[in-house]
């Protein structure tokens, strides 16, 4: 039961974001642009977006393609508590955008993840800033290149 309230209170939080970008831009806006990731090399950046989309049976939402990026690049899952550590991640990695600083502050909800917070944002300090990486501009390159190049550094105990 826990787990279906948890459930619908994502949905409600990212649903109504989702619901009034596909409004504005319709739900199917960026169909085709999916069918041509699934059409690149495996382990290509596109790719590995429009297989992780698949799998959780998600579109392409407008203005959320560079976000999905970096769930695949960051290797963040899509799942709210994850969605708020890779907002801590991206406030130290430089991104101060508007939707950024709304995502994390849901943070407030989810007490058992404040003490990883603090380690999201020093990670995301120091590493090379991904804020201007775009599934335009990389989709045909290897993703383990770009993930050598921009992913989060595994810290060592």
């Amino acid at each position: 039961m826990i787990n279906i309230i948890q459930k619908l209170k994502d949905l409600k939080v990212t649903g109504g974001i989702i619901w009034l970008l596909e409004f504005i831009h319709g739900k199917n806006h960026l169909t085709p642009k999916l069918n041509h990731l699934r059409t690149l090399q495996h382990g290509t950046v596109g790719r590995e977006v429009a297989k992780m989309l698949d799998s959780k049976q998600y579109r392409l939402i407008p203005k959320f393609e560079n976000h999905d990026l970096k769930h695949i690049v960051l290797e963040y899952e899509m799942i709210m508590k994850d969605e708020i550590r890779m907002q801590a991640y991206l406030i130290g990695n430089g991104n101060f955008t508007f939707p950024c600083l709304i995502f994390f502050s849901l943070g407030i909800f989810y007490p058992t993840i404040w003490k990883s917070l603090l380690k999201e944002y020093l990670d995301g300090k120091n590493t090379k800033s991904i804020h201007f990486l775009t599934l335009d501009n990389c989709m045909e390159l290897e993703l383990k290149d770009i993930k050598n190049e921009y992913g989060r550094r595994k810290m060592t105990n």
